[in-house]
């Protein structure tokens, strides 16, 4: 448990965090998984390649115990790029790292992100009527996939100024260390040089910068229209917290996914824009 909005909880055997502001929102439900399941092993819900049955079958698991409706997310061919798909016309394998959901659409599979460092981001909007998961690393977020998730919603109904957002475990600064072009690629797409400030720190090695992807894709949501109270990131560093979370700058290729989706609740109903 933790007093900054955000806990674990465990549920049927899945250890899942949550963030509270979301689970406020009628009518809609969501989950980010970690590594942990039924007392110790390892729950990996799949890259990009191919996967088998028990994969599926953990994906349908997760989105039962986050209480998501359909049983199956939609699982985007993720490319690290800013497309943003609209799930009641996309399909397994969509390449893109961002889907949002319209309640207005009707039944479609519900959005979600795999990752193993990069930051998983849920939006929603606060009336239950839409709501989106985005996968951000720094190329994604260096390319504005957050503010292009917004920008989708818009158009989907919902105002950025009624939308909520989770910024998921993920690799924090403590650990991540990039070059310094990656740290300035990043800070032009948050504003230039006024982003400089606060997106990192010095690592004491030359060329090097310790860079916060949660506080750069909060300017980003700040830059599309959220305001400054709605916008919450996750305590936990995936690289710190090893028992907890996979992470792909400490295990390499063998590194597993989390996953975060969001979505319709099973059985709910959320509201609708006049």
């Amino acid at each position: 448990m933790t007093d900054t909005g955000w806990r674990l909880e465990e549920r049927d055997g899945l250890l899942v965090a949550l963030c509270d502001a979301l689970t406020h929102v009628s009518g809609i439900a969501h989950a980010f998984s970690t590594r942990r399941a039924d007392g110790g092993h390892d729950f990996d819900l799949g890259g990009a390649d191919p996967v088998d049955d028990a994969v599926r079958t953990r994906r349908r698991r997760l989105s039962a115990v986050a209480e998501v409706a359909p049983a199956s997310p939609l699982i985007l061919c993720q490319v690290h790029e800013a497309t943003v798909v609209r799930a009641a016309d996309a399909s397994d394998g969509a390449t893109a790292d961002g889907a949002v959901w319209a309640r207005a659409d009707g039944p479609s599979q519900a959005p979600s992100v795999r990752t193993a460092d990069c930051v998983p981001i849920l939006i929603v909007d606060r009336l239950g009527a839409a709501a989106a998961a985005v996968h951000a690393g720094w190329r994604g977020t260096a390319r504005g996939i957050a503010a292009r998730a917004v920008e989708a919603l818009a158009e989907c109904g919902a105002r950025p100024a009624d939308l909520i957002a989770a910024l998921g475990p993920a690799i924090l600064p403590c650990c991540y260390e990039v070059e310094a072009e990656v740290h300035e690629e990043v800070a032009r797409a948050c504003g230039g040089g006024q982003g400089l400030a606060g997106l990192g720190r010095p690592s004491g090695r030359p060329g090097r910068v310790r860079l916060d992807l949660h506080a750069a894709n909060r300017l980003q949501l700040l830059g599309a229209g959220l305001g400054p109270d709605e916008i919450h990131a996750a305590p936990w560093c995936t690289h710190c917290h090893e028992e907890q979370f996979f992470s792909f700058r400490r295990d390499g290729r063998a590194a597993g996914r989390q996953m975060a989706l969001v979505g319709a609740r099973r059985g709910g109903s959320g509201g609708r824009r006049p």
